[in-house]
């Protein structure tokens, strides 16, 4: 069988790939261009990664231990497939677009899933912008050594999301006093 690219992946592929004699081959060949593919496309984005890993691994759990048949698996890893090659242009629909360092901070802010339904997805978009900003103008060649350095940019990094109220404040509910 040849090395699968993520244009192969029409319908006629998937249909001949739940048919092949060696499904097991197939499975394995698509979880490795995933795991090439998901790698080229979040390279600065850890948080992507990460999710796109876990999603590889558990489906690839469920099938080892035969919750799921090979043709599951099989359509399972090619909708992961598209995900992953949308993935690149998915910056594209912030309004100016983010690019991959922005959309990577992005995506660590976001994590966060009170400040995204508080604050939205334009101010999250605008913090991320500014992060980015703070970091190519405060981070120098040995921040990774110097801690002054390392204590100046978390200073920056810290006055920058206090500024835009990051990470929200969760109402707390008012207290009884109790006598």
């Amino acid at each position: 069988m040849p090395k699968p690219t993520l244009i192969d992946l029409t319908p006629d592929f998937v249909v001949k790939t739940q048919r092949a004699s060696n499904p097991h081959l197939a499975i394995e060949a698509l979880r490795k261009l995933l795991n090439e593919e998901s790698t080229k496309a979040t390279r600065t984005n850890i948080v992507r990664q990460r999710a796109f890993s876990e999603r590889i691994t558990e489906l690839m759990n469920k099938y080892t231990n035969q919750q799921l048949t090979s043709a599951e698996v099989i359509a399972e890893l090619i909708e992961l497939a598209k995900e992953v090659g949308v993935e690149a242009s998915r910056g594209g629909r912030f309004s100016p677009p983010l690019n991959s360092d922005e959309l990577a901070f992005y995506d660590a802010v976001a994590q966060n899933e009170s400040a995204v339904a508080e604050q939205g997805e334009d101010v999250l978009a605008g913090i991320a912008r500014e992060l980015v900003s703070v970091m190519r103008r405060d981070v120098r060649t040995d921040w990774t050594v110097r801690d002054d350095v390392r204590a100046k940019l978390r200073s920056s990094i810290k006055r920058l999301l206090i500024k835009h109220g990051y990470p929200p404040r969760t109402s707390s509910p008012p207290r009884s006093s109790s006598c």
